[in-house]
């Protein structure tokens, strides 16, 4: 329940956009499936889900964000969601019968093949092999029991009567959720509903408060970084025009409070006519910016009630013939190459020279496409510098002399923060409250600092980054949270996944595999992902390789929960019905989890689940016989990738 309330609606609501617009193609009349559909004999059960589902497209297009927040509709949502998820898994086995009967003459004999060809290839480093089975078409092959109310798949052969009771069972589900939406919807009243809504998530209003140019309290390191962005200020004093430098980081670097500690310098503050202070924020508003720009020059609230257009004239004259240092701060991708010059033209014909604008943003390709000089690249604080800061957060006091056990267990979170100060100071509001082992261990093995309910926290900070995004790339990103801290994405590798579980849409089949590049290349230029390795191989080709940071990958797991789980022997706990991507990791450099007594016992829980699983990832050793269980059970896999130091890999083609 607890990671179900976690789970934003508007997500829910994207995700289901997103199966429906996945399912209906193959299910409209002339589509790829129509003709094999009706000579199968399933016409009418098949047109009642594909009415269904329209009828389901139309109710929840006509919800709006105030009626997402109502309890009642997130969980209908989010059992709708499932029977989606087992629509699309009907639809894909009607897919893989249509191919049978094509390649075997007839539609009712299920094709078993008694073994498969399994690519593989080497990879540096402890894992030696990696098998990846990928299904790019999105067609399974081979389907069996199902742990859910719907009637199991067949992995038998062909039984019509089977298949058309499933059909008719998750039409009739779905007519029964979507009856409760709309009953549901008349009691929030006229309000709940508004226009269709894109199918991507939609931006949230940010938890943080507006910023200012008073600094908070304590400031722990920058001074290197202060000192850069001054001497670099007092270079462009004679340069004409205007200069725009960058200060880019992740959420909670610090960032703004770089910016304040520039802005309040006492020797540069005189060589500035004009000190401007502008919190720009994820919405951006090209009246307000503006208008908020002459508050400052003007001493106080603009007097006047003039509208936009004339605005920027007005500024232009108060700025005239002045040397303005502007600061910018949290600045998104959101805001047009018009608007951005138009937000600068007051400054640039002005006559003085060495105006200076100091922009600060979370998106690496708005520092690159905004800036004039090469950014600020903001990393997380030095070692003793953020060590000084968490006992000052934990402790509430940096010289607090700390019991050695604290002190042990302090190092040890302080280091998976990765010197990030949002990060220390949400980490130590929640160690302050009792400075004893049993609360900080809880604290250590739980992370509760990744929290989404902790509003001025760390996570809060960076999914709003997350809430930007278009929910393919929403899905894209937290697809990759199964897989361990550290991981080394391969370009191709990471796209092909993509593109295997649907994630990638493309109107053109041949330019697939491009589309997904471009996916990997905005989530880099976002800073979700950096790059981090590049081969050069004997054959001239050239191998990329992306990694998330630590905190991207915190955010990755807590967006996730409900559809992604890891199992490495430190974070398991019981596999949600709801999970459809799994990893594994049986080795002792990661958990330890092989010498573990509870391992098999996890296994045999996850099992119970295992029928709902479209990715599986398994890194480690093990026995071919753990394979056949897999197998006998996991009919939905669409990608299966095993990393192990050895693998029988006849016994695996037989399992298969």
């Amino acid at each position: 329940m607890e990671a179900l309330q976690d789970t934003s609606s508007l997500q829910l609501q994207a995700a289901i956009r997103w199966l429906l617009h996945t399912i209906l193609p193959s299910l409209l009349v002339g589509g790829k499936l129509d003709g094999w559909i009706r000579q199968a004999g399933l016409g009418s059960q098949v047109e009642g889900l594909r009415d269904e589902i329209q009828q389901v497209d139309g109710v929840v297009s006509a919800v709006n964000a105030r009626a997402t927040r109502n309890s009642s509709l997130v969980r209908s949502f989010s059992v709708l969601k499932e029977l989606l998820y087992d629509a699309d898994d009907v639809v894909d086995e009607l897919d893989c019968y249509s191919l049978q009967h094509q390649l075997h003459g007839g539609p009712w004999h299920w094709h078993h093949p008694n073994e498969i060809d399994v690519p593989s290839s080497s990879r540096t480093g402890d894992v030696t092999e990696n098998t990846t089975a990928h299904n790019s078409f999105r067609r399974k092959r081979r389907r069996g029991e199902n742990s859910t109310d719907v009637p199991t798949a067949n992995t038998g052969p062909w039984s019509k009567d089977q298949i058309s009771k499933r059909i008719q069972d998750i039409t009739s589900q779905l007519r029964d959720i979507r009856g409760n939406v709309r009953r549901l919807l008349k009691m929030l009243g006229p309000g709940s509903r508004a226009g269709p809504n894109r199918c991507q998530s939609t931006t949230t209003s940010n938890p943080l408060r507006g910023t200012s140019s008073l600094v908070q309290g304590k400031v722990y390191g920058r001074a290197e970084e202060k000192s850069c962005i001054i001497e670099l200020i007092k270079e462009r004093k004679s340069d004409a025009g205007v200069t725009v430098l960058p200060i880019v980081g992740v959420a909670g670097v610090g960032k703004t409070t770089l910016a304040q500690l520039v802005y309040n310098d006492r020797d540069l503050e005189s060589q500035f006519d004009l000190r401007i202070w502008i919190w720009v924020s994820s919405s951006f508003d090209e009246t307000r910016v503006t208008r908020e720009m002459l508050d400052f020059v003007s001493l106080g609230a603009h007097e006047g009630k003039c509208r936009f257009p004339k605005l920027p004239e007005v500024l232009k004259d108060r700025v005239k013939s002045k040397r303005v240092l502007l600061i910018l701060d949290d600045i998104w991708d959101d805001i047009s190459d018009c608007q951005w010059n138009n937000l600068l033209a007051p400054f640039k014909p002005n006559n003085a020279n060495g105006s200076m604008i100091l922009v600060t943003t979370r998106i690496p390709s708005v520092a690159k496409k905004r800036g004039t000089t090469g950014p600020i690249n903001l990393d997380g604080l030095k070692n003793g510098d953020f060590w000084q800061m968490f006992k000052a957060c934990a402790f509430g006091d940096e010289n607090y002399e700390e019991q050695v056990s604290l002190g042990e267990l302090g190092r040890q979170i302080a280091k998976r923060l990765q010197g990030n100060p949002l990060a220390a100071e949400t980490a130590g509001t929640l160690l302050r409250e009792h400075l004893t082992i049993d609360h900080w261990n809880n604290i250590l093995k739980n992370e509760d600092w990744k929290s989404l309910q902790l509003s001025s926290g760390i996570m809060s900070a960076l999914k709003l980054c997350y809430d930007q995004l278009p929910y393919n790339l929403q899905q894209c990103f937290s697809y990759c949270s199964i897989f361990p801290y550290g991981y080394h994405f391969l370009a191709e590798e990471l796209v092909r996944m993509w593109i295997s579980q649907g994630f990638v849409k493309c109107n053109h089949s041949s330019m697939i595999q491009e589309e997904g590049r471009r996916y990997l290349c905005d989530l880099v230029n976002l800073g979700f992902f950096k790059q981090v390795e590049r081969k050069e191989l004997p054959s001239g080709h050239t191998q990329t390789y992306y990694a998330m940071s630590i905190l991207m990958h915190d955010l990755a797991r807590v967006v996730s929960k409900t559809e992604c789980a890891a199992m490495d022997g430190l974070q398991y706990n019981d596999m949600l019905p709801t999970i459809h991507h799994l990893s594994i990791v049986k080795d002792g450099q990661t958990g330890n989890i092989l010498g573990s007594e509870n391992f098999e016992e996890n296994i045999q829980s996850i099992f119970i689940s295992v029928a709902k699983l479209r990715t599986l990832v398994l890194i480690g050793q093990y026995e071919s016989s753990f394979f056949e269980e897999v197998f006998r059970k996991a009919y939905n896999l669409r990608v299966l990738q095993i990393f192990a130091t050895s693998v029988d890999f006849h016994s695996f083609r037989m399992c298969v």
